[in-house]
């Protein structure tokens, strides 16, 4: 196995804990201290006092490609892997999206079985737009107990687009990501698209009082979408459920009441709320309107706003351990992914070194070099 050791890095983990060295054998940190010499020859890399962060996990990322709701060319292809590595991002969740038709389950997790063979950490939800919800074996529960590589169900609420869900429906999906779960010896959530209809996140706040489940199970992703739904995510973050900021719901990408991420971001770190109930994701994979574009055609949602966001509110003064928990210890604990999201001895070696601008220079996904000098050195077989 190949030995690396990171010398001198300023090491957020994601907590501030200084100057150090960062030992990793194999896929995974051996130790992290200072004056570290291993023995052998290992690959030796001189950070100079550097940023060092753990690898950053997007927990709402369609690999797969995304859309299709208006019409077989608004289907996006499947993302390269080399536009998650440029982004730092080394462990993905991927649901199905508006298009649960024609895009399937046993597609998507080949897509993630090749994303991790090619070097990341994928992971799925199962669930999805329509209902009967898409399920692989017929049935939720089962899914969650028996594939691995599910790490909660996916439904859409409050969206014109997508079927109504009963609560008695959003309490039983709820039942089989816990039970599912805890059978399969992990830790599943009910992960729920917001849009923008009156009841907002309502429905998850009624669920949870009537099936007696604790809310960090729930999570309302897409909840920057709009200032009264904004306010509704606030207060369900207070009260213990868990809330998905998106970095791609911006207003020139066709979501005009957008509450953009550097400004949500912000109130989040302003606010009394447990900044460990608060994630952000991409939603990076689906179709966007391209600004300014007059022949009405789409563009892709890069995940590259995932770190953009990150680098604006950090330009704003705030700390990175404030806002790098939101994309990489939160949404690992969250989903039960315990050698991810942290820097400490036995983690995975999902590590970003940046360079003096704070742009990404080297990033490696499970010890192995993926991003080198800012460009992508792995890439997959059909970029």
């Amino acid at each position: 196995m190949n030995t690396l050791l990171i010398k001198d890095a300023h090491v957020y983990a994601p907590e501030d804990i200084g100057i150090c060295d960062v030992l990793c054998f194999g896929a995974h940190i051996l130790e992290v201290g200072t004056d570290l010499w291993p023995v052998g020859d290992p690959a030796i890399v001189q950070a100079d006092e550097r940023v060092l962060v753990p690898g950053l996990v997007d927990n709402h990322i369609h690999v797969m490609g995304a859309s299709g709701g208006a019409g077989p060319t608004h289907r996006s292809p499947e993302m390269p892997l080399s536009w998650m590595t440029l982004a730092g991002i080394t462990t993905v969740v991927s649901p199905l999206g508006t298009d649960s038709l024609s895009r399937s389950l046993p597609a998507l997790l080949s897509r993630a079985a090749a994303l991790t063979a090619e070097g990341i950490s994928a992971y799925a939800y199962t669930g999805g737009w329509r209902n009967p919800f898409p399920t692989l074996t017929g049935d939720v529960q089962t899914d969650l107990a028996y594939v691995d590589r599910f790490l909660g169900v996916k439904v859409a609420l409050s969206e014109a687009s997508a079927p109504p869900v009963s609560l008695e429906n959003l309490c039983q999906l709820a039942h089989a990501a816990v039970v599912g779960g805890g059978i399969g010896g992990k830790r599943c959530v009910l992960h729920a698209h917001i849009g923008d209809l009156d009841p907002g996140l309502s429905p998850l706040q009624e669920a949870i009082d009537f099936s007696g489940l604790p809310p960090d199970r729930f999570v309302a992703t897409h909840v920057n979408r709009n200032p009264a739904l904004w306010e509704q995510a606030l207060d369900f973050a207070r009260a213990g459920g868990q809330v998905d900021l998106t970095s791609q719901i911006q207003k020139d990408r066709g979501y005009p009441n957008a509450i953009e991420p550097e400004r949500a971001l912000l109130e989040v770190f302003d606010t009394d709320l447990p900044h460990e109930n608060v994630s952000l994701s991409t939603d990076s994979g689906g179709a966007y309107p391209r600004p300014g574009d007059t022949r009405g055609r789409y563009a892709m949602a890069e995940p590259m706003t995932l770190i953009d966001s990150v680098r604006a509110v950090i330009r704003q003064g705030v700390e990175w351990p404030t806002v790098l928990p939101l994309v990489t210890r939160n949404p690992a604990e969250r989903l039960g992914l315990a050698e991810k999201g942290r820097i400490a001895p036995g983690k995975d070696a999902d590590l970003i070194l940046f360079n003096r601008d704070h742009e990404i220079d080297q990033v490696w996904s499970r010890g192995r070099t993926v991003v080198a000098d800012g460009e992508a050195v792995v890439r997959s077989d059909y970029e």
